[in-house]
């Protein structure tokens, strides 16, 4: 972690030096709170340092392609906003909005799938779990809340009763996040907090009879509160280009970072990424 701490210090100050060069322009953001119709997409090329929760995972060092996009028509949207978004990708329906508050139906992924062939995975991150039986995702439907504080900050509730695998229980998920202007560059901080019941955490973190050995002894996960934190700087280049720079940690509860087949307490990823705004 201490490693990755170092990298991110480098790319901020790569960030700021390249970013508080005089002649840059404005360019295209997105924003939280915009719901009329239309959007946005952009496609970012990053260096990142990933710092894998799972176990004998490599440490990634290298590039990152990755599309970034919000559209909202009439009230439903689909939306995925990187590391920059307050929350979770996903798509849903706004119901009620105000410039205080937001209320959608909302259907997002909030675990991702283990050891199946379509696992988002960097650099083989889950090679070192060969013998685990495959985990699906688990995708929910629910209601999500977003109060906006000030002109600078949110707060953003998520409940997800409703998944895609058998007998899961509520998933409540919960963010804030806040930005900053300094000159021409923007600075953001995101805090979040989400619970998942023992059901949950011992489908992704457990390990069954079936599936143990030596490597991966039995082991039986319970409910928990996974927390993050990002903080993260942007600066526009040009009309369409903007330099951004970004740290994310995630830790565990103790029941699924005392997982064998989980290593560090904390997964980290920090990047440094030109971006280019499609629309």
């Amino acid at each position: 972690m201490y490693k990755l701490l170092g990298y991110w210090f480098a790319l901020v100050t790569l960030t700021v030096i390249l970013g508080f060069t005089p002649g840059a322009v404005t360019a295209q953001t997105s924003n939280e709170d915009d719901s009329s119709n239309g959007g946005f997409m952009e496609a970012s090329f990053a260096i990142a340092a990933f710092d894998s929760r799972f176990v004998d995972a490599p440490h990634h060092f290298g590039n990152v392609l990755n599309l970034r996009f919000n559209y909202q028509w009439n009230g439903f949207f689909i939306e995925d906003k990187g590391l920059k978004g307050l929350g979770l990708p996903g798509i849903g329906y706004n119901f009620y909005s105000d410039p205080a508050w937001s209320f959608d139906m909302y259907i997002s992924e909030v675990h991702t799938s283990i050891r199946v062939d379509d696992s988002d995975t960097i650099n083989n991150e889950q090679n070192g779990l060969i013998g685990i039986n495959p985990r699906k995702s688990d995708n929910r439907f629910g209601l999500r809340a977003t109060h906006y504080i000030n002109e600078t900050s949110a707060l953003r509730l998520l409940i997800a009763p409703i998944s895609d695998l058998e007998h899961h229980d509520t998933h409540l998920a919960l963010w804030y996040g806040k930005t900053w202007q300094y000159f021409n560059a923007n600075l953001y901080t995101t805090f979040s907090a989400q619970y998942d019941n023992s059901k949950t955490l011992n489908y992704y973190y457990g390990v069954s009879d079936s599936e143990a050995s030596d490597k991966f002894p039995v082991y039986t996960a319970g409910s928990g509160i996974t927390l993050g934190a990002e903080f993260g700087i942007s600066y526009p280049l040009a009309t369409d280009w903007v330099l951004e720079s970004s740290i994310q940690f995630t830790r565990l509860p103790s029941s699924a970072h005392n997982s064998p087949i989980v290593d560090p307490k904390i997964e980290s990823i920090a990047q440094i990424s030109i971006v280019y705004v499609l629309f």
